[in-house]
């Protein structure tokens, strides 16, 4: 058997195998990980726990926090040490702010 026909092969058989680089670039995009999601990472546009479309998680002194008004049906709530705004009717991370 010739060489030149094994080696397509073996090249086939051993790409598999091999580590991809990570071709995209890291995210600037800011996130915050909710303590009752196991350590799962959020992030805007991702669907928060539902405890936080209640009304009893929402921040009422956002002003004196220097966070923006909340948009129309969404609130600021506290996760771990960031802020973040939720809509309350979906659940929906509309935006995330460090917290002090």
């Amino acid at each position: 058997m010739k060489l030149h026909h094994l080696l397509p092969s073996l090249l086939l058989a051993t790409l598999p195998c091999l580590p991809l680089a990570a071709s995209a670039a890291p995210s600037s995009e800011e996130s915050v990980t909710a303590p009752e999601t196991h350590n799962r990472e959020l992030k805007v546009g991702d669907k928060a726990p539902d405890q936080y479309k209640r009304e009893d998680t929402s921040i009422e002194d956002w002003q004196a926090k220097g966070l923006p008004a909340p948009e129309k049906e969404s609130h600021w709530v506290r996760m771990g040490d960031h802020y973040v705004l939720v809509q309350i009717t979906n659940g929906v991370v509309l935006a995330i702010q460090p917290g002090s």
